[in-house]
C-alpha cells in the first residue's frame, strides 16, 4: 500500500524516519526555534534590551508561534496514522497526551497577549514552558521522563512521607519557638516555610530557632532531611540505570538477530543504527555490544570438540582411527 501524505507527515514529525535528511532537518529547525525563543524570552525580561530590541523580540515571538502552530496542527491532523490513536476519537486522545498539551501551551501566550488583559509576567512564564518541548528532541530527557512515569507510585509514597515529615516538623517548631519568636514563627505557614528550607538542607539563615528545645528539633530535622530528600534521588538513579541496562540488552538482542549468519553490510549497519537511535544507545555502548557479539561468534567458530575420555581433539582421533584401519586387499 502506497503511503499517504498524512502517514508520511506522521512519520516525519514523530521521528520514525530517523535516516531521512528531511526528518533531521525538520527536527533541527524545531529544536533551534525552541532554543531561540527561550533565549528571546530571557533577554526580553531585561528592561533596557526589551526597549531597544522590541521589534526583534516581537518578530521572533510571532515567527516561532506560527511555526509551533503549524507543527501542532500537523501533529493533530496526522495522529490517526499512529496505531495508538486510531479510531473515531483518536485525535482527541492525542490532544490530551502530555506532549500535545505542552505543544498547545507553546502557542497560547501570543493569543492571550492579543485577546486578554492578563499579566505579562504570567505570559512570560508560559512562554518559558516551551522549553519542555525540547524533551521530544533529547533522548536523555525523554528517558528521564519515562523512568519518572514508571516509578510514579514509589515517588508518590516518598512524597507522602516527605509531606508528613514537613507538617510534623512545622508543628513541632511552632510549639517550641512561637512564644520566643512570635514574628518569625507567628503561624504554621511561617513554620512550614522554615521546615521546607531545613529539610531540604538549604538553611538560608533568615529564620533560626533560639530556644534549646528548638535548636534540638532543628538538629533532628536537618539530619532526617538528609535521608528523606536523598530517597527520591536514589530511586531515580537506580531506575535510570535499570532502564539503561534494559535498553542495552534490547539492542544486544536486536544486534544478535541482525548479525546471525550475516555479514555487517551497509543495510545491516543502517538497521542497527536505527535501533541504536530509537533506544538512545551511545556510539561507545553500541560498538562495545558489537565487539562482544563478534568475540562470541569467533570463539564459537574456533571451538574444537574434544573426546570426553582422553580429552584429545576429535579430528585427531578420527585421523588416528583412519590410519589404524587395515586396508583390505583386493
Amino acid at each position: 500500500m502506497k503511503p499517504t501524505l498524512r502517514s508520511k507527515t506522521q512519520k516525519l514529525l514523530h521521528g520514525v524516519e530517523r535516516d531521512s535528511r528531511l526528518s533531521l532537518f525538520v527536527h533541527l529547525v524545531l529544536a533551534s526555534a525552541i532554543v531561540i525563543n527561550v533565549l528571546a524570552v530571557i533577554f526580553d525580561s531585561v528592561h533596557e534590551l526589551a526597549e531597544q530590541y522590541y521589534l526583534t523580540f516581537a518578530i521572533i515571538e510571532i515567527a516561532c508561534t506560527l511555526l509551533f502552530t503549524v507543527e501542532y496542527g500537523l501533529r493533530v491532523w496526522s495522529a490517526p496514522d499512529n496505531p495508538d490513536f486510531s479510531g473515531r476519537w483518536g485525535r482527541l486522545r492525542y490532544m490530551l497526551t502530555p506532549m500535545a498539551l505542552i505543544d498547545l501551551l507553546a502557542i497560547l501566550p501570543i493569543f492571550l497577549w492579543f485577546f486578554t488583559s492578563i499579566d505579562l509576567r504570567f505570559i512570560r512564564i508560559i512562554r518559558l514552558l516551551r522549553l519542555l518541548k525540547f524533551t521530544r528532541y533529547s533522548t536523555g530527557l525523554e528517558l528521564m521522563l519515562l523512568v519518572f512515569r514508571q516509578q510514579l507510585g514509589i515517588f508518590g509514597a516518598a512524597s507522602a512521607a516527605l509531606a508528613c515529615m514537613l507538617v510534623f516538623s512545622a508543628g513541632a517548631i511552632f510549639v517550641a519557638e512561637h512564644e520566643a519568636q512570635p514574628e518569625a514563627f507567628g503561624n504554621l505557614l511561617k513554620a512550614l516555610y522554615w521546615s521546607v528550607i531545613t529539610l531540604a538542607t538549604v538553611g538560608y539563615g533568615d529564620i533560626v530557632p533560639i530556644t534549646p528545645f528548638g535548636k534540638f528539633l532543628a538538629s533532628i530535622i536537618s539530619l532526617t532531611g538528609i535521608g528523606i530528600v536523598a530517597v527520591p534521588a536514589g530511586i531515580l538513579a537506580s531506575a535510570f540505570n535499570a532502564e539503561l541496562r534494559r535498553r542495552e540488552n534490547e539492542y544486544r538482542h536486536q544486534a544478535t538477530r541482525q548479525l546471525m549468519g550475516k555479514r555487517l553490510t551497509e543495510r545491516v549497519r543502517n538497521k542497527l543504527k536505527s535501533h541504536q537511535e530509537e533506544l538512545g544507545i551511545s556510539d561507545e555502548q553500541a560498538q562495545s555490544v558489537l565487539d562482544d557479539i563478534r568475540d562470541v561468534h569467533r570463539s564459537e567458530s574456533d571451538e574444537i570438540l574434544t573426546c570426553p575420555h582422553c580429552h584429545l581433539p576429535l579430528h585427531l582421533e578420527l585421523k588416528e582411527a583412519e590410519s589404524n584401519t587395515p586396508t583390505q586387499k583386493p
